[in-house]
This record gives C-alpha cells, sequence and structure tokens, in this order.
C-alpha cells in the first residue's frame, strides 16, 4: 500500500511538473466524455419520448377479421367466438380479448358538468365507440371505479387513451379556447351526457334515441387515441335493443407469452386467414430505429473523439517519459522495479482520463439543462413534448468516467512500456 501510495504521489507530482500538456490532455479527455454523456443521454430522453407517444406493447398482437376469407378449414376470416377460442389456443399465447366496435350512433351534445365554460355554442361531437373485455383494462380502472355494464339506466363506463387528454389539452382545448382537463388519475369520476342513437350524419340517427351518461373510470395506454373503450357487454346489449345484426367481433388483441412469441402468433394468425394490424407497432418500432441508429451514429462519433483523445495522451506521454528518463533511471536506481515504473506511467493516463471526464460529465449535464430551456423557449407545446429530452442514469455517469480514463490507460500502455525499459547505467553515465 505505501509503495502504491509513493507512485500515485510521483504520478501526481509529474504531472505538475508538465501542467500545460496535462490540461491538454484532460481537455481532449474532457471533451470526449462530454460528447459520449451528452449523445448518449439525448438519446435515452428521445427514446423515452417516442415510447410515450408510441406505447407500443410488445406483447400484444392485434388481429383483424381478414380481407378475404381463405377456405372453411383455416376458419376463413371472420372474427367470431369460435376463431378468438383458436386464437386463445395458438402456441404462445396467454390470452385472447375481443373488442368490438358500437354500430350505435352515440353522440354529446355538451361538456362534462364544470367544464362548460367557453364551450362553443351548438356544437356536438359524435363519439366513436368501441366494447372491450374488462380484463385487457383492468390494471388501469380507478380505485373504487368498476368496468362493467350498468344496465338500462345505469352510467355507462368508459376507458380513455392517456395520449387523447394530452392531445385535448395541448391542441383542442387552446384551439377552443375552452379549460383544459387535469392531468392524470384525476379526472377519474367525470360524466359526460350523451344522446344514444343520435348522429351528427343525416338520416343516421336511429328511430329511438335515449339519453345516458359516460363516466369515465379510468386511463389506458391499451385504448386507442381515436375512440372510448366500454364493456364489452354493453356493446351487445345495445346492439340487441336495436336489433343490429350480429357481424363478430371487430378485433382480437393477443397476449403473447414473451416477446419472441409474437412473430410466430402473427404467422398462425395469417394462416387461419385472419389479418394483422401492425400499423402503431411498426411505427413505434420504425421511430426506436431512427432513434437507435442516430444515437448509435453520434456515440460513435464520440467514441473517435475518445480515441483521438487516447492519441493525444500516447503523444504527450511518451514526450514526456523521453523528458524524464534521467528521473526515471534515478527512480529505478533507488529500487523502483520495471513494474514501478509502467504503473506510475499509466497512473498518470488514468488520472488525466478521469479528470477529464468528470468535467466533461458535468459540462454535459450542463449543455443539456441550456438545450432543455432553449427548447422550452423556442418549440410549441405540442403534445408528447417531453420536460426533458434527456435521461442521465447513474451508470451513464459513471460511464463518461470509465470511458476516458479507459481510454487515457490505453493510451498510456505504449509510453509506460516505453519508460520500463529505460536503462539506468546507459542513461546516468
Amino acid at each position: 500500500m505505501t509503495r502504491a501510495r509513493g507512485l500515485l504521489w510521483i504520478a501526481v507530482a509529474a504531472l505538475r511538473s508538465d501542467r500545460r500538456g496535462s490540461l491538454l490532455d484532460a481537455a481532449a479527455a474532457c471533451v470526449g466524455a462530454a460528447a459520449l454523456v451528452f449523445f448518449l443521454a439525448l438519446g435515452l430522453g428521445v427514446s423515452a419520448a417516442a415510447q410515450r407517444m408510441f406505447p407500443a406493447d410488445a406483447r400484444l398482437v392485434e388481429i383483424l377479421p381478414g380481407n378475404v376469407a381463405v377456405g372453411g378449414v383455416l376458419g376463413g376470416g371472420r372474427l367470431d367466438d369460435a376463431a378468438v377460442a383458436r386464437v386463445a389456443a395458438l402456441p404462445g399465447a396467454v390470452a385472447a380479448w375481443p373488442r368490438m366496435s358500437l354500430r350505435v350512433p352515440l353522440a354529446a351534445l355538451g361538456p362534462p358538468e364544470g367544464l362548460d365554460y367557453s364551450w362553443p355554442s351548438g356544437m356536438t361531437l359524435q363519439i366513436p365507440v368501441v366494447g372491450v373485455a374488462p380484463e385487457i383494462v383492468a390494471a388501469d380502472v380507478g380505485a373504487g371505479e368498476r368496468f362493467e355494464d350498468a344496465g338500462p339506466g345505469g352510467a355507462i363506463p368508459v376507458v380513455l387513451s392517456r395520449r387523447l387528454l394530452e392531445v385535448y389539452d395541448k391542441t383542442l382545448a387552446p384551439a377552443w379556447g375552452i379549460r383544459r382537463l387535469p392531468s392524470g388519475m384525476s379526472v377519474v369520476g367525470i360524466e359526460l351526457p350523451v344522446k344514444v342513437g343520435w348522429s351528427i350524419v343525416p338520416q343516421k340517427t336511429e328511430d329511438r334515441v335515449f339519453d345516458a351518461r359516460l363516466r369515465l373510470v379510468g386511463l389506458s395506454d391499451r385504448v386507442p387515441i381515436y375512440v372510448i373503450a366500454v364493456p364489452l357487454e354493453t356493446v351487445r346489449r345495445l346492439h340487441r335493443e336495436y336489433r343490429k345484426p350480429d357481424q363478430g367481433y371487430t378485433q382480437v388483441t393477443v397476449l403473447a407469452r414473451r416477446p419472441a412469441d409474437v412473430p410466430a402468433l402473427t404467422a398462425a394468425a395469417r394462416r387461419m386467414g385472419l389479418s394483422v394490424d401492425e400499423g402503431e407497432r411498426a411505427t413505434a418500432e420504425r421511430v426506436g430505429t431512427v432513434v437507435a441508429v442516430t444515437t448509435g451514429a453520434l456515440v460513435f462519433l464520440a467514441g473517435v473523439m475518445c480515441a483521438l483523445a487516447a492519441l493525444a495522451i500516447a503523444q504527450s506521454l511518451s514526450a514526456s517519459v523521453r523528458g524524464r528518463a534521467r528521473e526515471i533511471a534515478v527512480l529505478q536506481a533507488l529500487g523502483a522495479a520495471p513494474r514501478d515504473v509502467r504503473r506510475m506511467v499509466l497512473a498518470q493516463g488514468a488520472l488525466v482520463g478521469l479528470a477529464g471526464g468528470a468535467v466533461g460529465v458535468v459540462l454535459a449535464l450542463g449543455a443539456a439543462r441550456l438545450a432543455d430551456r432553449a427548447a422550452a423557449s423556442l418549440l410549441p407545446d405540442f403534445p408528447f413534448r417531453p420536460e426533458t429530452f434527456f435521461a442521465f442514469p447513474a451508470w451513464l455517469a459513471a460511464l463518461g468516467l470509465a470511458v476516458p480514463a479507459a481510454a487515457a490507460v490505453l493510451g498510456a500502455l505504449a509510453p509506460a512500456a516505453a519508460a520500463a525499459r529505460v536503462d539506468p547505467a546507459r542513461t546516468l553515465s
């Protein structure tokens, strides 16, 4: 331990004796570390924002009726209870949840109670509705709320997409000059008066129109942004009341056991004559690929900077070793072994890399804050705009220290080997 402390002290003293060179080496390591941490944090932050915008579940497969029925033996292209049972029995499937679009028009002639401030006069909203199995949104229902058919006269429970509230608050509310909705689960419990059977399309209103209430019971990422979800039994009941013919299910959501099972489930569904909706999944994958490729390119650039820093440190330490050959020879004459000399030079490189890495991490944090402030002042308040475009997990700071330190040590290997080969007898003679 005493020997190691002595070598470290000598390494620090050597760096102090060549302050200009040490500062230049540390600056090179600092630039590499700052670029690495900044670009990686940007990639992580943008990736998190993209996942928030396109929250595709890697285990979910959305199956639709086939455009063309491919033979009765394979089950055709219709989604009925028998088809859902076959899909649920496919290898790798954990559960299959049917969905059914409501074919009875439903419209809101006014806002929820308490939110009628500045509501446009005479505006009617036609509301698209889909019935879903309660199990698919069970985890997203608010405490004390129930997502099940309340029967005639009861409030119809609904679940909205989390993203829909963001779109409303960031686009519709400012455009109409109306009140924004509170964020999160605080909106649960809001009720909206509607007319079942009413349509804004001429000649599409049903012969029977009655008043009802929609009660928001939860927010979910499993509900499409363009519809509201009600219990599947509610849709069936309304279809029976309005004597709508059975056309099968609109869609079936299949939960795979693992993400790796999704391709096999997709292929099996297509062999059954069914279609697979990969729209949002494909969008999420494309966005993720673009972010990953861009981040990879920027990280590669930062790696090149670190490699250049290693070369600069190698040249600087090589020059330092040549200039301090007599000092090294004296150390060896006093009992320092070649491995001690080698460790001393490597310690110099490590200290330079760590110092540059520490400053680089701080610079990256500062640059990220400045970039966020600039984005907040220059970019409009669009939906899903993140509060920060950067993410700084603890491991990223450690990486910002480790990479420049490792690069510096690699750059110091050749000078360390040269220092260990110094012949004290020849140098001091």
